[in-house]
């Protein structure tokens, strides 16, 4: 039973009684209630309530998420498996999460990951079941097919999906990938270029999407 279907006879939960369940700022909270992160039952503009079957989905999908990125951190930097540190400080986490929610970074990090865990190189089409992203990024199939258009209209990504018995979607990043700051604006010691030599980074998966 989905927590829509249980959310009338279950225990539910206020902001705050949620916040200190999941270790999370209620501010956070609400962006991502208001997002549709985690499923709520908004009664005033101000006043949410949360059952509990949403917070054990969201546990749950937390939970995966870490599981697909403990896969992408075992492989070798050197085949460009691993999440660009870079791009989370090149601003774009916030413009699409200011612009968009938060469901739109969420979204867009996990196809660079698995980008990353499938291609040798940037700007490739992959395989990956639409059901199985929405799995990982705990989102409803309307919110997910939002932010996936939202991303292929903003030019972050190409999709298109081939349906039959065992419907399959091709996904690609764009590059080079539109951020905020430059590679070239951003320390090495946040996965950047910038203090770098140039033998560091000519040939290297340093520049993977830009």
């Amino acid at each position: 039973m989905s927590a829509k279907e249980n959310c009338n006879i279950e225990k539910l939960f206020t902001v705050e009684e949620t916040a200190e369940r999941l270790q999370m700022n209620p501010e956070v909270l609400r962006r991502k209630l208001r997002s549709g992160l985690i499923f709520g039952i908004k009664l005033t503009p101000k006043m949410w309530k949360i059952p509990e079957s949403s917070i054990v989905d969201y546990i749950n999908h937390a939970d995966n998420l870490s599981k697909h990125s403990a896969v992408a951190e075992t492989r070798t930097s050197e085949n460009c498996s691993r999440f660009p540190r870079w791009i989370e400080y090149s601003g774009l986490p916030g413009y699409l999460s200011s612009k968009y929610g938060v469901a739109t970074w969420l979204v867009m990090k996990k196809i660079i990951e698995l980008d990353c865990l499938e291609n040798e190189k940037a700007g490739v089409f992959f395989d990956f079941k639409i059901d199985e992203l929405r799995e990982i990024t705990g989102l409803t199939r309307q919110t997910l097919h939002k932010v996936l258009l939202i991303l292929k209209k903003e030019g972050y990504i190409d999709f298109l999906t081939i349906k039959g018995k065992n419907s399959i979607t091709k996904f690609k990043v764009l590059t080079p990938l539109k951020t905020p700051m430059s590679i070239y604006e951003i320390p090495a010691e946040h996965g950047g270029v910038k203090g770098r030599l140039k033998t560091e980074v000519i040939g290297t998966c340093i520049t993977r999407f830009f």
